[in-house]
């Protein structure tokens, strides 16, 4: 006998018997009612077998939203995702006024519960699992908790979760009856009836009416965001985004990944942010000095050997002399030649009242005046250490100072002192 003919056989009470262990029937899924984050990559190697859309989507998904954390499928499993993410979003926040205005906002919405004609002793049981958890994460914010462990340990306590569970439930039934005209229209049958059949019994799962009326009655006042990202076969090679809040997605956000029938939560890619070295970039006014010794380091102008402390560039340079008889400076107005002079080694330590710029030099107009230290006086008794005679030079200007970072091998190592103007 075929099993049409079986069931043609049952009584009308025996049918409705059957359709009412259907009903009832809950499939035996393992695993705990909010894990722990995960690898993304589970998920694409669930369709890495699948269909070749599914299987680019996942892989992609694993780079932009690489952690994800699972909800138990039992047909809570949206509503927990929601909730979950509501509490560990304000947690993430780490603003404990924001967490106290969110459980006074949350208190004050048993207002629609009276309204739709709901007696307090039938939800405060239900109220107090949700201000429970408010207490315990204000608490974790307080004693600077850094992870979320007492959330999903709330969130797996069974009754606790059930409760809180069943308080958005409500809360969500009663803003879709203040608000008819909002939903109405989506739906197959009579607001009342869809609330009594969709959203107010257990292990019952939320679909896209029910969800977006959560938002608007319960998520969407407290400025977090609430983005799914569905995982289908339409074109492309993203999941497919769709905001269901008025702000943009941000750091503030609960990101929901939708496969048929079944609600997790994904985590975005952190944005990298590049640290550049600061360097410390001193110059002159030209690239290119002509070497102090021809044989020499080739002294270029760089940040290195700028910032070495009290090397100086020839005075003339800027003053119409030419830097260079290889790479000369483009022409300019003549200036006249600077009367300063370095004075011979064997004056290297004159007295300060003759160390001091001629009073004739301030007649050259074009010449800046040059501010000059007199070198400290030297005690009688001190003799001046040996000097290394320094290579001549064509012109007659000032030099630059020997540095020990462009001498030559065969010269003086002796520490160099810089030279005074001496007329």
């Amino acid at each position: 006998m075929s099993n049409s003919t079986n069931m043609n056989a049952l009584s009308q009470a025996e049918m409705e018997r059957f359709q009412k262990l259907s009903n009832e029937f809950e499939p035996d899924v393992q695993g705990p009612l909010v894990s722990t984050k995960q690898s993304s990559h589970s998920i694409a190697m669930e369709y890495a077998n699948a269909d070749p859309i599914l299987a680019t989507k996942t892989n992609d998904l694993a780079v932009t939203h690489p952690t994800t954390r699972v909800m138990k499928g039992d047909g809570n499993c949206g509503w927990r995702a929601v909730a979950f993410g509501y509490f560990e979003t304000l947690f993430t926040m780490r603003d404990p006024i924001h967490v106290q205005q969110e459980l006074i906002r949350i208190k004050s919405l048993n207002s629609y519960l009276d309204r739709v004609g709901l007696q307090e002793h039938l939800y405060e049981v239900f109220v107090d699992a949700t201000e429970d958890i408010f207490a315990q994460t204000s608490q974790a914010i307080h004693n600077g908790d850094q992870d979320e462990t007492f959330l999903v340990n709330a969130f797996n306590e069974e009754y606790s979760s059930q409760a809180i569970i069943t308080h958005f439930r409500l809360l969500t039934s009663a803003w879709m009856k203040l608000n008819p005209d909002r939903y109405e229209a989506y739906l197959t049958m009579p607001l009342d009836q869809y609330c009594a059949t969709r959203i107010e019994p257990v292990r019952t799962e939320i679909d896209e009416v029910g969800l977006q009326a959560l938002v608007d009655g319960v998520i969407k006042v407290s400025g977090i965001g609430v983005e799914i990202l569905y995982l289908d076969r339409s074109e492309g090679e993203h999941v497919t985004p769709h905001i269901l809040t008025d702000s943009r997605p941000s750091q503030a956000t609960i990101r929901l990944l939708y496969r048929p029938g079944h609600y997790d939560i994904l985590y975005r890619a952190e944005p990298t942010v590049n640290m550049t070295p600061m360097v410390n970039l001193q110059y002159d006014m030209s690239s290119n000095l002509t070497p102090w010794d021809q044989g020499a380091l080739n002294f270029d102008v760089s940040s290195h050997l700028m910032s070495i402390p009290n090397l100086m560039a020839d005075p003339g340079f800027g003053m119409g002399a030419p830097m260079s008889p290889i790479s000369p400076m483009p022409p300019v107005s003549p200036a006249p030649t600077s009367p300063f002079r370095v004075s011979p080694p064997q004056e290297m330590y004159p007295s300060p009242i003759q160390s001091h710029v001629p009073s004739h030099a301030q007649s050259h107009a074009s010449i800046p005046s040059i501010p000059v230290s007199s070198p400290p006086p030297v005690m009688p008794s001190a003799a001046p250490p040996p000097m290394t005679t320094l290579p001549s030079r064509s012109s007659d200007g000032p030099q630059i100072r020997l540095n020990p970072l462009v001498m030559k091998p065969n010269l003086s190592h002796s520490l160099p002192v810089t030279t005074p103007f001496k007329k």
